[in-house]
């Protein structure tokens, strides 16, 4: 792995820099956002599905479109949205994992992604799963099936249950990467091992406020594009059919694949801006440069034995082959920024 070799340039962007970014790697590595991305997400799928179908079954089947069919409706696509916010994260872990080798041009088979998901499953599924909620809400649904709607289970829970989540995340939206790509263990009993918790403050409270409003913006955008593709399905099937009514195939079909659409863009999204808060705040440009010239200098075991600060005083002069502030490089080819 050549360090200083990225295949994105390793700079500081401004948030609609990195939305546009994002697009380009989505195009550059198709693999992450959809075989990856979709078999992390493919088991939510089915039991979302399975959780929340007899509502859109009820639906159809009632001759007309009542009161009641609007009510089930409303509760269908607002516990469908909640449980894709609360699943991402965790459906996204094979996507991270690969996006993060990829950066440094390597390229991992999807069993290799796999396998090294595996050995994290502990940690990956007591926080992203338990602690943030997404497998708590998903049993609850269990005890929903078939069940008449409640005022306050079914339209008013899904929303606090987002918004607490919400600002979980918008404080520490960064602990997936840490997780995955640092692998930050949850405790120690040594002092010198940086936990999970001790690297989440470090690198989430000197941008808390900033993080906040990316968050935000991140997130109304989300809710834009969701629109937008559920919307551009039902034109593309009226066109070719002449149906364009919110129909079974709409519900359980176009509805959740839009919104696990822009989940998948969300991770390259959320991985983009942990790439960019590490170089605002520990200069990893700089590290990875220093680290790479190490390795060739003194081998692979070089860094695991030294201090970054004592091998900068020992390397000769890094060559400058760091990608420059006015271009990237993606998949090998220049592009502007």
């Amino acid at each position: 792995m050549q360090l200083d070799r990225t295949h994105i340039a390793i700079r500081v962007r401004t948030l609609s820099e990195i939305g546009d970014l994002g697009l380009r790697m989505v195009r550059c590595y198709p693999v992450a956002v959809t075989r990856a991305f979709f078999a992390g997400a493919a088991p939510w799928m089915v039991i979302n599905t399975l959780l929340l179908i007899f509502l859109p079954l009820r639906i159809a089947s009632d001759e007309f479109f009542t009161d009641e069919s609007f009510s089930d409706m409303v509760r269908y696509m607002t516990w469908m949205a909640a449980l894709v916010v609360l699943q991402t994260p965790l459906a996204g872990a094979f996507s991270t994992y690969y996006l993060g080798q990829a950066v440094f041009e390597q390229q991992p088979t999807l069993r290799d992604t796999f396998a090294e998901i595996w050995k994290m499953k502990g940690p990956l599924i007591w926080v992203l799963g338990f602690k943030r909620l997404a497998i708590p809400t998903t049993a609850f649904l269990v005890l929903r099936i078939g069940s008449e709607p409640n005022a306050f289970l079914d339209y008013i829970l899904p929303w606090v249950v987002v918004i607490f989540v919400a600002i979980v995340r918008s404080n520490r939206p960064f602990v997936p990467e840490m997780l995955i790509l640092e692998r930050c263990p949850l405790r120690s009993r040594s002092p010198n091992v940086i936990t999970l918790k001790r690297r989440s403050k470090g690198l989430h409270t000197p941008m808390v406020s900033e993080l906040g409003g990316r968050f935000l913006a991140v997130a109304f955008s989300a809710m834009a594009l969701t629109g937008s593709i559920y919307y551009s399905l039902i034109w593309v099937r009226g066109v070719a059919t002449g149906n364009w009514s919110a129909d079974l195939v709409a519900l359980v079909i176009f509805y959740p694949l839009a919104l696990w659409s822009i989940a998948a863009f969300s991770v390259v999204v959320r991985l983009l801006g942990y790439l960019d808060a590490r170089i605002r705040l520990e200069g990893w440009e700089v590290e990875l440069a220093i680290r790479a010239e190490a390795i060739r200098q003194f081998g692979e075991d070089a860094m695991n034995t030294t201090p970054v600060a004592t091998v900068a005083e020992k390397v000769e002069p890094v060559s400058q082959e760091v990608a420059s502030p006015q271009e990237e490089t993606v998949m090998g080819i220049e592009v502007e920024a």
